[in-house]
């Protein structure tokens, strides 16, 4: 699990539709997430919600996770504690919570209604619709389908898409890779999405402490290599592959190393497990969840993540950030975040074999991983800043609720009050 400034030195946003009033009344903001639990794309929710707040919104989130929830209230965000949207599938149990949210929108009087995730975007999308707000927005953190995804999955879920953004006004997401992904099954059109690549700010990764005091915690002598595994430990990260490799680093390799896991999830228990199953124990530590995650990526030598399928990693970004040589998988959105494998060496998802070469390659040629890490900041740096993200959104926001206004006029004066009388 990702850290998260609780910085508030994010300064407003300039918007480029300077010739936009707001309504006089303070436009309302509520972000959609559900039951999800925290993670990068919470990071993300958060830091829009500071970014809205500044800019003179009345902002309230609605999630049910308590880590987001204390996060949010220790930073004077409004917290929406209604239980209603959850990841499990149940038809009469989300009916009744499509119900109830629809009649919480009925009589809230958000402006804006912006929704995250899966689940939570097609539910909030369509009670938002039917409830009559004014600007409907959903994030696409990550399409439903995936590059693993089965024929079938990929068909249902599509549908299901495509019938959601009917009930928005801008479906953005997080890679160009997402949205092209979308618009080839169907999924709004060309003006309805756009991509706004996630960004993160440069202070999230700055070390704050020792790295060797780090290193010393984790049990990694001084000139070992430190592998980082760095995220949530769930399915689409790939990390029983990693595991795999280890073993076949060792036979290429005479070099000791330690790989360290920073992160929690579902699948702790069974990635232990088969820690213990390949005899790799005293190569391997489980260090947990991480607030100082630019200490653990300045203590690391190499960052290993062999994901499946991602939106855009936020864990990717963070070792662009810190300037670390990466290993990462060659799905969509890794070759974009990383030119194509200009900024980190590049494998197949699946194959242990491949991440154990990967490594080992930068073990043995420290020129190597100097040239990529010097790329990953400088790619970094030109498209993925936070101040880039959170600009793009202020701008779809304005421009959104510019566009419905003066449709909203235009309606007003086609009615026959607003005609002009005829003259006697």
């Amino acid at each position: 699990m990702t850290n998260a400034t609780t910085s508030d030195s994010l300064t407003p946003i300039k918007i480029r539709n300077s010739q936009f009033d707001l309504p006089d009344s303070i436009p309302q903001l509520l972000h959609i997430v559900g039951d999800s639990k925290f993670g990068g794309g919470s990071v993300i929710i958060y830091r829009l919600a500071q970014m809205a707040s500044k800019n003179g919104y009345q902002v309230d989130v609605l999630t049910t996770d308590p880590v987001f929830q204390s996060l949010l209230k220790e930073n004077n965000i409004g917290v929406i504690d209604l239980d209603v949207i959850w990841r499990e599938i149940n038809p009469l149990r989300d009916l009744r919570g499509f119900i109830q949210l629809w009649w919480f929108l009925v009589r809230t009087n958000y402006t804006i209604v912006h929704t995250h995730t899966s689940k939570a975007g097609f539910v909030g999308r369509l009670a938002a619709k039917l409830a009559g707000v004014r600007v409907v927005v959903h994030t696409v953190h990550g399409l439903p389908f995936h590059e693993e995804s089965s024929t079938t999955a990929r068909s249902v879920y599509s549908r299901l898409e495509r019938l959601a953004a009917y009930a928005c006004d801008r479906l953005i997401t997080c890679s160009e890779f997402h949205r092209k992904r979308a618009l080839e099954f169907g999924i709004g059109n060309e003006s309805k999405v756009v991509a706004i690549p996630n960004g993160i700010p440069v202070e999230r990764v700055r070390a704050t402490g020792d790295g060797e005091e780090i290193r010393k915690e984790f049990g990694v002598a001084q000139n070992t290599p430190m592998l980082l595994a760095l995220g949530r430990l769930a399915e689409p990260k790939g990390y029983e592959y990693l595991l795999e490799a280890v073993p076949q680093i060792k036979k290429l390799i005479n070099t000791p190393f330690k790989l360290v896991f920073v992160g929690t999830g579902p699948l702790e228990t069974k990635l232990k497990a088969q820690t213990a199953e390949l005899g790799i124990e005293s190569d391997v530590v489980f260090a947990g969840h991480r607030d100082d995650i630019g200490n653990v990526l300045a203590a690391s030598d190499i960052v290993v993540l062999p994901s499946l399928w991602e939106g855009l990693s936020i864990a990717v970004l963070e070792s662009m950030a810190a300037g670390k040589p990466i290993v990462a998988t060659n799905i969509g959105s890794n070759l974009e975040a990383t030119n194509k494998g200009e900024a980190a060496l590049l494998v197949a998802p699946k194959s242990s074999q491949a991440i154990a070469s990967a490594v080992v390659e930068f073990i043995r040629f420290p020129s190597l991983r100097l040239r990529k890490s010097m790329k990953a900041k400088e790619v970094f740096l030109k498209n993925y800043t936070e101040a880039r993200m959170l600009e793009a959104y202020a701008n779809e926001y304005s421009s959104l609720l510019q566009t419905k206004s003066a449709a909203t006029h235009q309606l007003q004066l086609s009615h026959p009050a607003y005609q002009e009388a005829p003259s006697l």
